[in-house]
């Protein structure tokens, strides 16, 4: 369906269950009623997971993308737990997709040729974790059990006012150079109202990229927005602020 098609749709629905006196709404409305209520129907399939059957499967499967990056340079802040300095892309020819909110599969490379070992698994720590850990011998990162893997924002060029901030993944190692990080995300579906004949990755001009199946809950969930957002507005703000993330 199109926005126009949904639109009509949610009017229907939203108008057989409130009085004949309940508030409309104009487009933007309910642009914004569809971006929420089709987030909250991505975040419920993640949830359940995308194997689960082949509806959740289909449902999404244009928001999934691989990104794979292959140069690195080293970091000076942070050290392998062998001392030597720990890798981050080089922005400067790689421009990390910080896009991604949801993670299905993220691993790294080292070697090259016939040394090549693929596949190994990353694992995200926090700062204060890096700083407690680096020394302990009984938490240190290895091929076998999987690297660590921190994120950090990245330098803004101050003289590009467009220039927004990067977010660079930092590797950590127990010496190793990384020569490949491959990550499989989720990226949230373009915002309602959506421009007519929009082509999406794959093929198709629906009015989300998201399977057409899921259209009829997408419109049960923005109705369920718009008649929150009349009779409780706190609520309808918690909506906002959970899946506007």
């Amino acid at each position: 369906m199109t926005f126009e098609q949904m639109q009509v749709e949610a009017e229907l629905l939203y108008e057989s269950i409130n009085s004949g006196g309940a508030p409309g709404f104009n487009y933007e409305e309910w642009g914004q009623f569809f971006t929420i209520g089709q987030r909250k129907v991505v975040l419920n399939i993640l949830k359940e997971g995308i194997t689960k059957n082949t509806f959740n499967r289909l449902a999404i499967e244009k928001l999934i993308l691989k990104d794979d990056y292959y140069d690195f340079i080293a970091d000076s802040h942070f050290k392998n737990t062998d001392g030597t300095p720990a890798w981050t892309l080089d922005n400067s020819t790689e421009t990390f997709n910080s896009q991604f909110f949801w993670i299905l599969d993220e691993y790294v490379d080292i070697g090259v040729g016939a040394t090549l070992i693929t596949d190994i698994s990353v694992k995200h720590i926090t700062y204060d974790f890096y700083r407690i850990n680096k020394s302990n011998p009984y938490r240190l990162p290895d091929s076998e059990e999987g690297y660590w893997i921190l994120q950090y924002s990245g330098d803004i060029n101050t003289d590009d006012p467009t220039s927004i901030e990067t977010i660079l993944p930092v590797i950590i190692t127990s010496g190793e150079e990384i020569t490949g990080y491959h990550i499989v995300g989720v990226v949230h579906p373009d915002n309602y109202p959506i421009v007519s004949g929009t082509v999406y990755p794959g093929g198709g001009t629906h009015a989300s990229c998201l399977n057409p199946s899921v259209h009829p809950i997408i419109v049960e969930e923005a109705v369920t927005l718009a008649r929150m957002s009349i009779v409780d507005a706190q609520g309808y703000q918690l909506a906002l602020a959970e899946f506007a993330k």
